[in-house]
């Protein structure tokens, strides 16, 4: 009887030993993989320095031509693209009802409560700087946008200069409809989520002819509002972070947006003495 008691205590610590050590490699584990993805938080900006960057292309067919070098005051960006849920709670509180509206034809055909982390779409430019300015921001310019994008060398894409499959929420990818903001790894130098695809965003910018580009673009002027970025619906493989579109601001297909604002003197310098 005392070696069958003994033989079930052995056992029974055995068991609780390997219990125990299994609770804790899953805790690992989810550690690890909490570690790996920060928690996404919708609003949350990213300082962007003061400072020279690459404007534009060499290629001369390219409506981004010429290529150039620019210098910005420090600003701030959003991370992630206006989700769904920021976007609703705007109208909620404000009453805002979007441009196209009265065509039946607006961001609520496109939200569902299950896609409250999807970026918003189906939303003017005046829809889109309605809601910036609610939350104290405005749109980026589209020197701003692409600084963010590109980062301070001028990279083709957000990771760097050579395509990486599957990083980005671009025809590649398989969906071909907007994603959860942050589900990929499409993140630039200075950590802007989803600048190449997922979906294209309006900025602040008229489309005007870049000074030195000799083909002057008959949209060129302040007619049309400049659109950065790709959507799920672009080969990402052939775009690049300095490809220019231009929409007249009542436009409304799968546009979203980000905000931005300008930094403070002392969120310059601290931004500056982080470099």
């Amino acid at each position: 009887m005392q070696r069958k008691g003994l033989t079930a205590f052995i056992v029974l610590t055995v068991m609780c030993v390997l219990s125990a050590c299994g609770q804790r490699n899953k805790q690992g584990e989810n550690q690890a993989a909490s570690e790996a993805k920060p928690a996404i938080v919708p609003g949350e900006m990213v300082l962007i320095p003061a400072g020279d960057f690459v404007l534009g292309t060499d290629n001369k067919e390219s409506l981004a031509y010429p290529q150039q070098k620019l210098n910005l005051l420090a600003f701030w960006i959003d991370k992630y693209e206006v989700t769904n849920s920021q976007f609703l709670d705007f109208a909620i509180k404000t009453g805002y009802t979007g441009e196209g509206a009265k065509e039946g034809k607006d961001w609520r055909l496109f939200f569902t409560p299950d896609k409250g982390l999807f970026p918003v779409v189906y939303i003017t430019w005046n829809d889109a700087v309605a809601y910036c300015k609610s939350v104290g921001k405005r749109l980026p310019t589209e020197e701003e946008w692409e600084k963010a994008a590109r980062g301070p060398s001028g990279n083709t894409y957000p990771w760097g200069n050579e395509w990486a499959e599957g990083r980005s929420n671009t025809y590649e990818s398989g969906p071909s409809k907007p994603v959860a903001i942050g589900e990929f790894n499409d993140v630039s130098y200075f950590g802007v989520h989803d600048m190449l695809g997922n979906v294209q965003e309006w900025t602040s910018s008229w489309f005007v002819t870049y000074k030195g580009n000799p083909k002057k673009d008959p949209q060129s002027g302040e007619r049309f509002r400049v659109v950065r970025g790709l959507s799920a619906r672009y080969r990402g493989k052939v775009g690049h972070l300095w490809d220019r579109s231009a929409y007249p601001p009542s436009a409304l297909y799968d546009f979203g947006c980000r905000c931005a604002r300008d930094a403070t003197p002392e969120e310059a310098a601290k931004a500056s003495q982080a470099k």
